[in-house]
């Protein structure tokens, strides 16, 4: 099973204010919501599909949903919670566009953390193996993969302009452990992964 990146963790604590609302989307074992609240005294929420994983999230003190994501966020009204966070997830649902609407309905913003299919590496074991590896599927096999959708940082954030999303804030890892905070000519080529802070269009 693919392990949410933990180097996330520091970049989405940052930018989190103490005592917010969240609501973290595929929360897995709870690892990350523990922290905001220990770190940033948060009211958390986790939503999860997997049993395993809920059953570690209750050991760990966290209130967390057995819920598909795919399906919607009704279950909240609009503004709920001050942050939704959807990290290490969005590759595996089948309707992002709508997802990552509905976390901008349900919350005043969205983190959400992206693996970049246009990464340097990815781009030449799929040239030079004729075929994309279980390295770049972050996982294993095609047939066990959770992985459905392979999209570039720059292919995500021409999305997120032709749905009138902002992004406030974002990071690009690179190898090495190497963060940057801004873009550069070649982000889309080197950098592994993106994180990136919404809100919806321009607000007062």
């Amino acid at each position: 099973m693919y392990k949410i990146p933990a180097q996330n963790y520091p970049v989405i604590q940052q930018w989190i204010s103490a005592g917010s609302r969240v609501l973290d989307l595929g929360c897995g074992d709870g690892t990350l919501l523990s922290a905001l609240t220990r770190e940033k005294q948060v009211e958390g929420i986790g939503v999860e599909i997997s049993q395993d994983m809920i059953v570690q999230c209750i050991q760990k003190g966290i209130c967390v949903y057995q819920a598909d994501i795919d399906k919607d966020l009704s279950e909240w009204k609009d503004d709920s919670f001050d942050y939704v966070i959807l990290n290490a997830t969005l590759q595996a649902i089948s309707k992002p566009y709508r997802v990552i609407e509905e976390m901008l309905r349900v919350g005043r913003y969205a983190i959400i953390s992206v693996s970049n299919f246009g990464y340097l590496r990815n781009r030449v074991r799929v040239l030079a193996q004729g075929r994309v590896s279980s390295h770049t599927r972050l996982s294993s096999s095609w047939y066990d993969s959770p992985v459905i959708r392979f999209v570039s940082l720059k292919e995500f954030e021409a999305s997120l302009a032709q749905m009138g999303i902002e992004v406030m804030d974002s990071r690009f890892f690179l190898p090495l452990d190497k963060v940057m905070r801004r873009k550069w000519p070649l982000y889309n080529l080197l950098a592994r992964e993106g994180i990136f802070k919404l809100r919806k269009g321009t607000q007062e």
